[in-house]
C-alpha cells in the first residue's frame, strides 16, 4: 500500500458539509495485491490474479452522468477508497470488480501499489490533458512522488524542451540524470524566480504544469505562460489560487484542473511501467510504520513515494 501526502491532508481535515463525508473511515487510497476471492458476478478476474486498485472507480450506473461521460473520478454517487470511504490500510480489503486492474507482468507489486494514484495523476495530467506536442516547451514546478513520475511521462511524449523547477537540489540532479537539460533545472529562491528568468532569457513557455500547487507556483506559472498557453493544476497544497485577471484574461490562457484519471489512462501507464519507461522512485518499509511515515511524509523528509509491504 502506498502512503499519500494526500492521507496527512485527510487527518487535518475538519468536518466537511459534503452528505457522503464521515470522519470514521480506514484511511488509504493507493494500493495492489493478490485477489484471493471472487464474487459470483466477476467475470474478469481470478483468484492469483495480482491487481492495483483505483481509489476512484466510479458507481458505473448506466444513469450516471459522470460516468457515463468517462469521468468516473469525479463521480458524485460513488464512494472513493480511502477519501471518506473505508480505504486500503488493511491486510483484506473488498472492491468492486471494476475497481481493480490487472498489473502485466514487469511491474512490481510495490510499483503497482502507486500506480493507481501517483502514476496515473500524472500521466492524466501530462498526456490526457496538458497533450505535450513535439514542438512545445514545457515548464514543470515540483518533482515530488507524483511530479517525478511526470517528469517521466513528458519525456517520453519527446517535447522541444523542458524546464524543471524544484527546490531540492537532490531531486534536480534526478531530473539531469532522466534527461533534463543542466541548464534547464531551476531552484528557485526569494531573489531568484523562474518567471523572471524566462522573460530575461526570451524564453517561450507553452505549457506550465504544477504539481506543487501553492499559490506562489500558480502565479509564477501565469507569468510565466506565453499568450495563449496552458497552465495544468496537479497539486493541492493551496486551497486557494489567486488569478491575476489582467495576466489571465490579456494572455487568454486555459486553465485546466486535472484530478487521477480513467482506466483506460491508467492501463497505458502500466504498460509503459512494464516497458522501464516509467519507473516510480519507491522504498517501502513495514506496516507497522505508517504513524512514522505519516510524520515523515508531512514534515517532507520522503523522497517519491513510500510502499508498506505486508
Amino acid at each position: 500500500m502506498g502512503v499519500c501526502h494526500s492521507d496527512c491532508t485527510i487527518l487535518s481535515l475538519p468536518d466537511l458539509p459534503v452528505p457522503s463525508w464521515t470522519r470514521k473511515f480506514v484511511l488509504g487510497h493507493e494500493a495492489s495485491g493478490e485477489v484471493v476471492q471472487v464474487g459470483s458476478a466477476t467475470s474478469k478476474l481470478k483468484v492469483g490474479d495480482m491487481v492495483t486498485l483505483m481509489c476512484c472507480a466510479g458507481c458505473q450506473r448506466p444513469d450516471c452522468p459522470e460516468c457515463n461521460r468517462g469521468l468516473q473520478r469525479i463521480c458524485m454517487a460513488a464512494e472513493p477508497y480511502g477519501l471518506g470511504h473505508d480505504g486500503f490500510f488493511t491486510e483484506y480489503t473488498a472492491v468492486k470488480e471494476w475497481a481493480a486492474v490487472p498489473v502485466p507482468e514487469g511491474v512490481s507489486a510495490a510499483a503497482a501499489a502507486i500506480a493507481a494514484d501517483a502514476v496515473l495523476t500524472s500521466y492524466h495530467a501530462v498526456k490526457g490533458l496538458a497533450k505535450i506536442q513535439s514542438n512545445e516547451t514545457v515548464l514543470l514546478y515540483g518533482l515530488g512522488g507524483v511530479g517525478l513520475n511526470g517528469l517521466q511521462v513528458i519525456l517520453h511524449l519527446g517535447p522541444k524542451r523542458v524546464i524543471v523547477v524544484e527546490k531540492q537540489q537532490e531531486l534536480l540532479v534526478e531530473a539531469v540524470r532522466l534527461g533534463v537539460a543542466s541548464q534547464d533545472v531551476f531552484c528557485p529562491s526569494d531573489d531568484k524566480k523562474i518567471e523572471d528568468y524566462i522573460a530575461a532569457e526570451k524564453i517561450v513557455v507553452d505549457t506550465a504544469i504544477d504539481f506543487v500547487g501553492a499559490e506562489q507556483t500558480f502565479s509564477s506559472a501565469q507569468s510565466a505562460v506565453r499568450p495563449g498557453g496552458k497552465i495544468v493544476m496537479v497539486g493541492m497544497n493551496s486551497m486557494t489560487f489567486p488569478i491575476n485577471t489582467l495576466i489571465a484574461m490579456s494572455k487568454e490562457l486555459t486553465l485546466l484542473c486535472s484530478y487521477n484519471g480513467p482506466r483506460h489512462e491508467l492501463e497505458e501507464a502500466l504498460k509503459l511501467m512494464a516497458q522501464g519507461i516509467i519507473r516510480p522512485r519507491i522504498t517501502t518499509d513495514g506496516i507497522n510504520t505508517l504513524p512514522q511515515v505519516l510524520k515523515d511524509l508531512e514534515d517532507g523528509k520522503i523522497m517519491g513515494r513510500r510502499v508498506l509491504l505486508h
